[in-house]
């Protein structure tokens, strides 16, 4: 469940790939971007930008807290909700998300997830105006001990 948690907060996380901001001048234009985690990890990301713009490679530490947790049936299945607020902690700047992950049961322990994430708060460093907001999903194994997450979307340094 632990390792479920940390992986609903790294797809917040990662998607805040945001972290490969250029210092260079504001823009308002939007870039596309990708946001994952080496190796399974949820303390570490990738932000790999998928189009030509200010936002560049960076990658660091992410750490989640704060989020809540609520439970339902749609249609007789069990549905996880979870909220968690992560922390990006690249080579550029530090930037924060929040995200809101789905976890559905599929299964012999393994769950899918699929969320949404935003940018909140102010970042700093190359990401100080960092907005932008994406979507990401993910595969936890029996035990929360395996997992694959990526998160995508957009971003901007508008000012």
């Amino acid at each position: 469940m632990y390792r479920k948690l940390l992986a609903t907060a790294a797809l917040v996380g990662a998607t805040a790939v945001v972290a490969g901001v250029a210092s260079a001048g504001h823009t308002s234009a939007l870039q596309r971007i990708a946001i994952s985690f080496p190796k399974g990890t949820t303390d570490s990301f990738v932000l790999a930008p998928l189009a030509s713009g200010p936002i560049k490679r960076d990658s660091g530490s992410m750490s989640a807290c704060c989020w809540g947790q609520r439970y339902f049936k749609q249609d007789g299945e069990a549905i996880e909700i979870d909220n968690p607020l992560a922390t990006f902690v690249g080579k550029q700047g530090t930037f924060t998300w929040r995200a809101q992950v789905s976890f559905i049961d599929s299964g012999s322990g393994y769950y899918v997830s699929t969320g949404t994430w935003k940018i909140v708060g102010h970042g700093t460093g190359a990401y100080k105006h960092l907005t932008g907001h994406g979507r990401l999903a993910g595969i936890t194994g029996p035990g929360d001990q395996d997992f694959a997450l990526h998160a995508e979307g957009l971003l901007s340094l508008g000012g």
